[in-house]
């Protein structure tokens, strides 16, 4: 577990890396990826466990590389909203092909016997997941 684990994390690194984003930044970045409307700069610092401050400084970073858009909210002026923009969900559909061109790298690795079981073991983690991340991208 602790080589699946690092190899995983590894691959992780390695597609953050290739973004040249902090990890705060990314983990804006993935949050805004997953929401439909944009995102009161208090909540999306609420979801980063960061202060409004430090979220502020990372939005302003992020509209800097033309990745996040902020905008005054249209019925309450004092609330700032941020969404990604187009060259920030481009930015973040390359990161996931990135991660899935090296998770396939290792599935690759192993023998097609143990990518089976790997898969059916997964499977009932997988279903037990869904229903969350389904409930979070309604939510959010």
């Amino acid at each position: 577990m602790r080589a699946l684990h690092l190899n995983l994390q590894e691959s992780s690194l390695e597609s953050l890396a290739a973004t040249e984003w902090t990890l705060s930044q990314a983990r804006s970045i993935m949050i805004l990826a997953q929401v439909s409307e944009p995102l009161p700069i208090n909540e999306l610092a609420t979801r980063l466990r960061l202060s409004v401050a430090a979220t502020g400084r990372n939005v302003d970073q992020l509209v800097n590389q033309g990745l996040v858009d902020r905008q005054e909210d249209p019925r309450d002026r004092r609330i700032k909203r941020v969404s990604l923009t187009p060259q920030g969900r481009a930015q973040v559909a390359h990161a996931h092909t990135i991660k899935r061109a090296s998770m396939s790298a290792f599935l690759d690795r192993l023998e097609p016997e143990d990518h089976e079981r790997l898969l059916a073991a997964l499977a009932p983690i997988q279903a037990r997941l869904e229903p969350t991340i389904k409930l979070q991208k309604r939510t959010s």
